[in-house]
């Protein structure tokens, strides 16, 4: 074979390469089938922001004892995590995380928070309330409780945020750390870290993503 039908058949062969590994859309070791392995907090700024799945209906209650349910979320950006108040783990973090979230968008009233407590049966609405005047948070920020198998049928089934109790464990709830970002019509649309990455770099994401879906 001359060297010319060697370039071209090397050249034919790259390219066919380049074709398969962009046609690729998950890395080894991934599941397609799993959302938030597959683009991951880190790919969630990425021009495509993903659309998930949309929110069962639910009904939890307030800190303040009003009642909370889907059609409460709708026509407003949000901004969920799941935790609670006797945390001796990362909750505290996370919440501080969530915080300070809170001051970065106090400018927008069409961003909302929500905490959903994992140890519904200790915090009370009035517990709930006392917890979040100390984070100060205004009626942007919604802490949610409610019976037990309700909260967790949410957190398991509706955001798909692994929750489970820990009985004998000094963390009694074991709970996902992400953060959720969900649309105007009840759709989950992003996960971030909630804890252990620089919140700058969290806010920014978060930024870009809730302008997309402002518009």
């Amino acid at each position: 074979m001359s060297f010319r039908n060697h370039t071209a058949l090397l050249v034919s062969l790259l390219i066919a390469l380049a074709a398969v590994a962009s046609f690729s859309g998950c890395k080894p070791g991934q599941s397609v089938s799993d959302p938030v392995q597959l683009l991951g907090p880190k790919q969630s700024g990425l021009p495509r922001l993903h659309k998930y799945w949309e929110l069962p209906d639910f009904e939890l209650v307030t800190q303040s004892g009003a009642a909370f349910s889907k059609s409460s979320m709708l026509g407003k950006i949000w901004i969920v995590d799941f935790f609670y108040t006797s945390c001796p783990g990362p909750c505290p973090a996370l919440t501080s995380r969530l915080s300070g979230m809170h001051q970065a968008f106090s400018s927008d009233a069409g961003v909302g928070f929500l905490s959903v407590s994992g140890d519904p049966q200790k915090d009370s609405p009035e517990v709930l309330s006392v917890y979040a005047q100390r984070f100060k948070a205004d009626e942007r920020w919604v802490f949610l409780t409610g019976e037990k198998s309700r909260v967790y049928a949410l957190a398991n089934e509706g955001f798909k945020m692994s929750m489970k109790e820990m009985p004998g464990e000094q963390d009694s709830v074991s709970h996902s750390t992400r953060l959720v970002l969900v649309d105007k019509e009840g759709w989950v649309r992003g996960f971030y870290e909630g804890i252990g990455e620089d919140s700058t770099e969290v806010t920014a994401r978060l930024e870009a993503d809730i302008r997309k879906l402002s518009k």
